[in-house]
Order: structure tokens, then C-alpha cells, then sequence
């Protein structure tokens, strides 16, 4: 990408690993930039950027396969039907006839929460930020017909736990996970 430069805090899966850098607000991805897109002029106390390796499988999407948004969220205790994301949103492949139990499993590994914890933990299919809870036997591509990613933001499925994250002070771009890479910006 023009104007940007990766600085790794991890090791990368290879030496050619490929890495999109993503704009987040409020706990949702907005947008993937291109490539060949530059990015100046971003007002980075309201968005955080973060970049991070595309996943191998991500490489080779199938016709019927869907990459979805993936979002933690909890129903805020002051208005019954509106709910709070929290923490890192991510991108997850399902593939066609993929069942909720099946896409769970991949996201627990993904995640590496406990079974015990994770046990805990609902699933729902978010459209316009109001939950349709699901069930292990729903088949999740079902739900996420449209194709595109960019601007997919407002259907998401949707994972309802508390947030375990030690509470802080709110400082600019605060919920850096672990796994990212840092991206500087020049102009």
C-alpha cells in the first residue's frame, strides 16, 4: 500500500504473508482498503487501522462461501432492544450447509476460549443491531445471502457475552488485540 508501512509484533505465518488493513469504529469493521488505495487524511482519534494477515483459507473462497463480519456484543441494560459491540471484530468464512454447532467450533479454536466460558456464550444473526438468537442446527449461509463484504457492517452474526476486558480509562484506539500489526502512516 502506498504511504504505509507494517511494523510485525508477531511473526508472520510465512515471509509472504499477505495483509489487508482494515478501518474500525465503535468495535465494527467499515472498510477494507485496497491495495492500491492511499491512506491520507484519516483522523485517527475517532478510527483505529489495524492490519493483519488474511488467512490461507480466505485466499480460495469458494462460489457459494461467505466472509462475513463477526462481532462480540452484549444487550445494553439501559434500553432492552439495543445491544453494545465490544472487542476485536473479525472476519470469518462459512461455507454453504454449514451448521451454527460447525462454525462455533472454528471460532472457539480462533478465539481460544474455554469450553467452560464459551458454554456460556449465544449466537445471533444481527440485522439493523437487533438479535435473532440461534440455534446449533441452523445453517448459517442461510442467513448471509449477499456477497459483498464492504459495507456488510449492519448484518453480522452476533456473539452475546459479558466483556472480560479489564476496564480502563478510555484512551485513543484502546482495544489494540494482541495479534495485530501496528500500521504507520505517512504522508
Amino acid at each position: 500500500m502506498d504511504g504505509v508501512k507494517a511494523y510485525c509484533l508477531v511473526e508472520l505465518s510465512s515471509p509472504n504473508a499477505e495483509l489487508r488493513v482494515l478501518e474500525v469504529f465503535y468495535h465494527k469493521i467499515y472498510k477494507i482498503f485496497p491495495l492500491q488505495e492511499k491512506i491520507e487524511n484519516i483522523n485517527d482519534q475517532y478510527w483505529t487501522l489495524r492490519a493483519e494477515e488474511i488467512p490461507e483459507e480466505e485466499k480460495n473462497i469458494g462460489p457459494n462461501d461467505r466472509l462475513i463480519h463477526v462481532y462480540h456484543f452484549m444487550k445494553d441494560i439501559n434500553q432492552t432492544q439495543q445491544i453494545q459491540n465490544f472487542g476485536d471484530p473479525f472476519f470469518l468464512l462459512i461455507h454453504e450447509g454449514e451448521t451454527l454447532a460447525e462454525v462455533k467450533k472454528r471460532i472457539q479454536s480462533k478465539l481460544q476460549v474455554s469450553a467452560d466460558e464459551f458454554s456460556k456464550w449465544k449466537f445471533a444473526f444481527i440485522s439493523m443491531n437487533r438479535p435473532d438468537y440461534l440455534q446449533d442446527s441452523d445453517v448459517i449461509s442461510t442467513r448471509f445471502q449477499r456477497r459483498e463484504v464492504y459495507g456488510a457492517w449492519e448484518q453480522y452474526l452476533g456473539m452475546e457475552h459479558t466483556d472480560t476486558a479489564p476496564k480502563r480509562a478510555y484512551t485513543v484506539n484502546q482495544n489494540r488485540h494482541s495479534l495485530e500489526k501496528p500500521v504507520k502512516i505517512y504522508n
